[in-house]
């Protein structure tokens, strides 16, 4: 007898539950909204990143290069207005690129790992940076 009522308790919550839930679908789905009420939501479309008013294009020496001069060139392009920093473990140059951006100076290298990073300076501050790295070996491969 104390089995047969838990059961039906437990079928008539069940049942509840279902008749509730039919009964609230049908009235969601026979309710009108005014079209006012109703919000239309779109993403919003990413905005593209401004253009840098700089470029700085490293033409020598190549990323991860090994050479056997202890004196390279280190030659590039830009903008005509920007300022050139040029970095390595020991020297440290500013250049101003001609008309037309060129810009080409040299550098000492030390034995093995060299790292060099030129920089080119916009005058609204904007800079871009370009990092090469250039093994200097005297040893034949």
């Amino acid at each position: 007898m104390k089995t047969e009522r838990v059961l039906l308790s437990v079928l008539a919550v069940v049942l509840g539950l279902l008749v509730a839930g039919i009964v609230f679908f049908l009235y969601e789905n026979t309710r009108n909204t005014p079209q006012e009420e109703a919000k239309i939501i779109s993403p919003a479309s990413p905005t593209p990143p401004s253009k840098s008013s700089v470029f700085l294009t490293v033409d020598k020496p190549k990323d991860e290069e090994v050479v056997e001069e202890k004196v390279i060139d280190i030659s590039g392009k830009t903008t005509a207005d920007a300022i050139v920093i040029v970095l390595t473990n020991n020297d440290e140059q500013v250049l101003t690129p001609t008309g037309n951006g060129d810009f080409s100076t040299t550098t000492t290298l030390e034995e093995n790992q060299n790292f060099i990073e030129t920089t080119a300076i916009a005058p609204n501050g904007e800079s871009v940076h370009v990092l090469r790295v250039v093994t200097y070996s005297t040893e034949e491969f």
